[in-house]
């Protein structure tokens, strides 16, 4: 082994007290535990779904709830998630829009958004034709009805009298008859109202059904089918009755329907199966 000089002892000793130095200084930052850990970046994929041609409204209100639980702020990216997410035919649509989009653009994003909403959002006026048009109660809750029909209320018009004579046409005429006398002042106190009504009117049916059940089974008689006999669909109307008549006589046979009071009595019987005939006889065969 070569015994280092004066010089090369000095340089040796100087950068090890350098390196124990800047060792200690690391270890007094991280509080004794050696190197820091990177930190941990949290990562939300988008998931966004395919453009909403009916509503763009609510579809980017759903995409911006998505970017910002991704934290994506940069309006380009935003970008280019709603491109990606854009049918066939709306591309085409927009195409020349999508196409002038550059490097230069300040907000790309916010262009692309209003270009959507102005070419597919629904007008004040299609909206209140909407309003009118829409369909009754079916088989919803009144509360269902009454918020489909908020949505479609045109941007800054209020639910007032109107509005609520719509949603009022809409309903049965026994409901519409008592929401009419309470006399609401909101629609959400009516559509509250009218739920209750509702159920109201939906467990009575429960109960008549059971009753008629109840009564059927003390009969000896099997519920289903008693309820089938007495049904009204079971029950046959007046027209219904007329429309059997007639058909009944079509069935006749042309000849005893035509010339019935001048046959014999059996050619008006057995008509062109008698084999014998008495006189008078106004049979063509005769």
């Amino acid at each position: 082994m070569m015994a280092m000089n004066a010089d090369d002892k000095e340089y040796f000793d100087r950068h090890v007290a350098s390196a124990v130095a800047a060792a200690m200084a690391q270890l007094r930052v991280s509080g004794g535990a050696g190197p820091a850990p990177a930190a941990a970046v949290a990562h939300v994929a988008v998931k966004l779904p395919e453009f909403w041609v009916s509503d763009p409204d609510m579809w980017f209100f759903q995409a911006e709830a998505s970017f910002r639980g991704a934290r994506i702020t940069a309006s380009r990216t935003k970008f280019d998630h709603v491109v990606t997410k854009l049918p066939e035919a709306v591309s085409v649509a927009v195409r020349d829009f999508l196409l002038q989009i550059d490097e230069d653009t300040v907000d790309p994003y916010a262009d692309l958004k209003a270009e959507l909403v102005t070419a597919f959002g629904k007008t004040r006026w299609q909206q209140a034709f909407a309003l009118i048009n829409s369909p009754g109660l079916g088989d919803r809750r009144p509360s269902v009805m009454m918020k489909e029909m908020l949505a479609l209320l045109p941007k800054g018009e209020k639910p007032e009298t109107l509005f609520l004579a719509l949603f009022l046409g809409r309903l049965p005429t026994s409901m519409r008859d008592h929401l009419a006398a309470a006399n609401a002042t909101s629609a959400k106190e009516m559509a509250q109202h009218a739920d209750l009504l509702w159920d109201a009117r939906a467990g009575h049916q429960v109960s008549a059904v059971d009753s008629q059940q109840v009564a059927a089974i003390g009969r000896g008689q099997s519920p289903s089918r008693d309820n089938w006999r007495q049904s009204p669909d079971r029950r046959r109307s007046p027209e219904r009755r007329e429309q059997r008549q007639g058909q009944r006589q079509r069935q006749q046979t042309p000849h005893a329907a035509g010339r019935g009071s001048d046959l014999c009595r059996l050619h008006r019987k057995f008509g062109a199966k008698a084999k014998f005939c008495n006189a008078p006889c106004s049979w063509a065969e005769n």
